[in-house]
């Protein structure tokens, strides 16, 4: 069965919408959450549309899982971030699968949560949408290691990741560097 869909259609198509949005409210767990998915489905989508239809740009990986190991080790790790948010939501809990459990560095979509701050100090966390004007709400989610991190910085990384990906894709140049965003994660 031909896949139809090229990276750059389903890049603008869901990911890039679904990151606009959450842009436009950051503070919304459910705009994460979507924004999560439509970036972590991009690997897929990239990786299965160029194996049959431009397959020098993915000829390196063997597989859909060393290409997220690439993807995963050039984002610093935030796309493994995103790919355990977009399984968590789909599956609610990564940790009882084995096969997701191994691959993912958070253990359930409770780990995802809006914290509003008053200056420097954490005076609320919330898993519910407060009010849309509220800019003081962030979503932050846990890793298993306990670290909280921003979901804003970590979706930046991979949506530049994929910015660079698809560019690369309509240069037809090969496999580009994006060392260069990860010092943007790493603030």
């Amino acid at each position: 069965m031909p896949i139809k869909m090229t990276p750059e259609e389903y890049y603008e198509a869901f990911t890039k919408g679904n990151y606009n949005d959450f842009l436009e409210n950051p503070s919304s767990v459910m705009k994460a959450f979507n924004s999560a998915v439509a970036a972590s489905h991009l690997a897929d989508c990239y990786y299965n549309y160029n194996k049959i239809n431009n397959s020098e740009l993915v000829s390196k990986y063997e597989s859909l899982t060393d290409f997220i190991k690439f993807i995963n080790q050039d984002t610093n790790n935030f796309f493994k971030d995103i790919r355990s948010i977009s399984n968590a939501y789909k599956h609610l809990y990564t940790g009882l699968n084995h096969n997701f459990a191994d691959y993912s560095s958070i253990s359930s979509a409770g780990t995802i949560e809006s914290i509003v701050f008053e200056g420097e100090e954490i005076n609320q966390i919330s898993e519910e949408l407060l009010d849309e004007n509220t800019y003081d709400l962030i979503v932050v989610y846990t890793r298993k290691t306990g670290e909280q991190i921003q979901f804003i910085k970590a979706i930046e990384v991979v949506i530049d990741f994929w910015e660079i990906m698809i560019n690369n894709i309509k240069s037809s140049e090969n496999e580009p560097c994006c060392r260069e965003i990860i010092s943007r994660g790493n603030r």
